[in-house]
């Protein structure tokens, strides 16, 4: 069975899986390790691991095709890519599609944002494409995977800049034009979810990000609200930000990390996220004489 496969299965079941954002194949294992049933690399998150830059619309497609690869290669649970904007037209869309289902992508998204897009986190609205175009976009993913699991996910931030209603009916068309679930951006708010939850049918995706409104629910209250996935993009990176720049001060100023260690994994317990004993095993029997 593909990881596809399994995260349809996963979205089959009761209730709505929670789906921590990851941003390299370390944060990935230990998502996996963790017990998640799927993992997230969101655009935010892979522009700042890999370019060291803010999600403004630096990441190219070539870069992130290279990084879900790599990602896929260790990971053993369904990966959801977010593709951004598709870094253009339906034929680039077509083509970063396919080139991350063949990387190893369970599930891809992509947004309504024109293609200088920027964090949908930010304040003050987001320029979008029409909806028409966005449905075209949405129509060219579908037709470019080859596995008819892979989920295609279609968000709109019409939200930002329309007002509720016009996301609602960007996400019901998007619906329309074959998108297998739908992520209308909005502060969060239970009332907002509901109204969405009554409009919009399919699977649905809520943003808990941290830094929005919807960090104030728990999965069970969007499971109970109608909602299939609840995305936490920013759980992962907010800490390790914090927790470096701290051991980072405390060495600077001491010149030593004592005082920090019991924050610390050993290192048996880093070995054991790397699956150390694992490849040695595999080198012992691949020495063993024939």
């Amino acid at each position: 069975m593909t990881t596809a496969s399994r995260l349809r299965d996963a979205m089959a079941g009761n209730g709505c899986l929670t789906v921590p954002g990851v941003h390299d194949a370390l944060t990935a294992l230990l998502a996996e390790q963790a017990g998640f049933r799927v993992a997230l690399l969101g655009g935010n998150a892979a522009t700042a691991s890999i370019l060291g830059l803010p999600d403004l619309g630096f990441l190219s497609a070539d870069a992130l095709i290279a990084h879900v690869r790599n990602i896929c290669q260790v990971l053993r649970i369904p990966l959801w890519v977010d593709a951004d904007t598709g870094f253009g037209g339906p034929l680039q869309v077509h083509r970063i599609v396919a080139a991350l289902e063949q990387a190893g992508a369970a599930a891809i998204q992509i947004e309504d944002q024109v293609s200088a897009k920027k964090c949908g986190l930010l304040q003050g609205g987001h320029p979008l494409v029409p909806a028409t175009e966005m449905m075209e976009k949405v129509r060219a993913a579908t037709a470019a995977r080859k596995e008819a699991d892979t989920v295609i996910v279609a968000r709109t931030l019409a939200y930002s800049s329309g007002g509720l209603d016009e996301a609602i009916r960007r996400g019901c068309n998007y619906r329309d034009a074959g998108a297998d679930a739908v992520f209308v951006q909005v502060p969060g708010t239970l009332e907002e979810l509901r109204e969405i939850r009554r409009s919009i049918p399919g699977p649905l995706v809520v943003n808990m990000d941290e830094a929005i409104p919807a960090s104030a629910l728990n999965v069970s209250e969007a499971a109970k609200a109608g909602y299939k996935l609840a995305l936490f993009p920013g759980s992962i990176r907010y800490t390790l930000v914090k927790a470096l720049k701290e051991t980072l001060a405390v060495l600077g100023r001491e010149g030593t990390t004592r005082s920090r260690r019991d924050r610390m994994a050993s290192l048996a317990e880093y070995h054991e996220v790397l699956r150390m004993d694992e490849f040695l095993k595999l080198e012992g029997a691949l020495l063993k004489p024939s």
